[in-house]
């Protein structure tokens, strides 16, 4: 879609948007995420938010132990994590349970806690997440169920 003067490429006419200073400003998304761009040339990005979060504090080791199950009939969207640890013996790995596929993996010898970057990790339907771990660990994870 094309929008040009108020007007889009179906001919559909849409509002013109004025922010709380009466300046005009146009919207753009993809529908899923959105950004604006008002007179002055500013792009003000809405960057995507998890829907839920899971945070937990292990006191001691997990041998792959199921710590999120979604909704029956829906997947995990992993949108962010971070995890820290107490030991430089045992590496912390965070897999989707079904498949085994790993989204998140902490080399203890290297570090003790890690922020996963911003990912897209998607579990299949009805699969959990589990987590592997050799000493207390903690463990927050912000995701959507799809």
């Amino acid at each position: 879609m094309v929008l040009t003067a108020g007007v889009d490429s179906n001919a559909e006419v849409h509002p013109i948007l004025v922010d709380a200073d009466g300046r005009p400003y146009v919207v753009i998304t993809d529908g899923t995420e959105t950004a604006s761009v008002s007179i002055d040339g500013y792009l003000d990005v809405k960057t995507h938010t998890p829907d839920k979060c899971f945070a937990s504090d292990y006191a001691g080791a997990q041998a792959a132990a199921i710590i999120i199950t979604p909704t029956a009939g829906k997947k995990i969207r992993i949108v962010s994590s971070y995890v820290s640890t107490n030991t430089v013996a045992t590496d912390v790995t965070l897999a989707f349970g079904t498949s085994g596929n790993i989204f998140f993996k902490l080399y203890t010898a290297q570090k003790a806690a890690q922020t996963g970057n911003e990912i897209c990790a998607l579990g299949a339907v009805d699969e959990t997440i589990k987590l592997t771990c050799g000493a207390a660990t903690f463990v927050s994870i912000g995701y959507d169920e799809v």
